[in-house]
């Protein structure tokens, strides 16, 4: 009886060693298999900032040209007497666009 018991406890300790090292193969494998992955992923060239910058700038620099010009026809029509509804946003959005504008040159 002590020997089939001794026998029993031995078996029951094995398995699990077995077993254990078993499912650590496992996980090692899906790691080397993860990192092979990612290994191949191409990352792509982050745009140049400053050109991103300078083109949103001259892009800012346009509108504000062509913003400029309509409040300055806005303001001819004022003058003859002639109220342009939009021209209060306009005059709004000149101030706006320009702080943007000068906020960006800094």
């Amino acid at each position: 009886m002590p020997t089939r018991l001794a026998s029993l406890l031995l078996v029951l300790l094995a398995v699990p060693s077995v077993s254990q090292t078993n499912i650590q193969a496992r996980i090692s494998q899906r790691v080397d298999q993860h990192e092979q992955r990612t290994s191949q992923v191409v990352v792509p060239p982050s745009p140049d900032v400053k050109a991103v910058r300078l083109q949103v700038l001259h892009r800012d620099a346009t509108e504000l040209s062509a913003l400029s010009e309509s409040v300055q026809s806005d303001l001819r029509q004022l003058q003859k007497g002639l109220l342009v509804k939009d021209l209060n946003e306009n005059l709004k959005k000149l101030e706006k666009l320009s702080k943007k504008v000068r906020r960006e040159m800094q």
